[in-house]
């Protein structure tokens, strides 16, 4: 009979001696049960470790970003944070932040604009005033969780940068990957012009300069094999095509934003009372 302390606790497989690992799922052999050592053991290993978390992460995009990039696709992965992962982690910071730091609204905030679509004839089949209301929420919203508004850009970017590179050899899902990282380390520097919009001025312009920036040598000391410039011309046509599909993106998002308005504020607000009388 094997005793049950020498089989996995995740998947029950067998395990060798002295095995500190096991061989069918990865997970450790010494699990135990959870108690604050084990908490503050995990908070210290996936964030403060030196060989790994996302603080190894920070510091590698930040000292050697295109050989942290060529090695993280060829296979060397484990001492990184998931780039997903690491996205979420550093947007969901800079949404807190600027959770904290947001001005408070004015209460009865007219607009021009409503008021003056509110005398229209097309004022009797469509509230504007809940359609405008919906309208900030929305773009409200995006603009206070930067991470996801990030992630709902980065299939655009990574195609644009596919077409851009595409004679270099990688595929899509890889440059999904690459510019997770790159995202993830941009959002690490947001915090800073957080404080600096909100203090001192509107700093976004120089925000995205430095995101450029940061995006170009990565890919050159990523690209060391090719000519510095040719990275660089290609980095910057694949910035003018990315652009250039996010416009589409955009217009097409809209639309669909301003279809949804419509129909919840639209025709006497027939869809809410459809799903009242559900």
């Amino acid at each position: 009979m094997i005793k049950e302390e020498k089989r996995c606790k995740n998947c029950s497989q067998h395990l060798l001696l002295n095995q500190k690992f096991c061989h069918e799922c990865g997970q450790k052999t010494d699990t135990h049960r959870i108690n604050f050592h084990f908490l503050v053991h995990e908070v210290q290993h996936g964030i403060f470790h030196v060989h790994g978390g996302i603080l190894f992460t920070i510091k590698e995009l930040f000292t050697r970003p295109g050989d942290t990039l060529r090695e993280y696709l060829a296979g060397k992965r484990k001492p990184h944070f998931p780039p997903l992962t690491f996205v979420l982690i550093m947007g969901s910071v800079c949404a807190l932040i600027q959770y904290l730091l947001k001005h408070k609204k004015p209460e009865n905030k007219v607009h021009n604009v409503e008021t003056s679509l509110s005398k229209s004839e097309i004022s009797k089949y469509i509230d504007f005033k809940g359609l405008i209301a919906y309208f900030e929420h929305v773009f409200e919203w995006l603009g206070g969780h930067l991470a996801f508004t990030i992630l709902l850009m980065l299939p655009i970017a990574a195609l644009a940068f596919f077409w851009g590179f595409r004679k270099y050899g990688y595929n899509y899902p890889e440059w999904l990957v690459i510019l997770l990282f790159l995202a993830g380390q941009c959002l690490t520097l947001y915090p800073v012009f957080i404080f600096l919009n909100r203090f001192v001025g509107d700093f976004n312009f120089f925000f995205f300069m430095l995101c450029w920036a940061l995006i170009t040598f990565s890919l050159v000391q990523f690209f060391n094999t090719r000519g510095k410039w040719y990275v660089i011309l290609r980095t910057f046509w694949s910035i003018f095509l990315s652009y250039l599909l996010s416009v589409v993106y955009i217009v097409f998002a809209i639309l669909i934003i301003t279809a949804v308005g419509v129909l919840l504020y639209g025709y006497d607000n027939i869809i809410p009372k459809i799903m009242q009388k559900l």
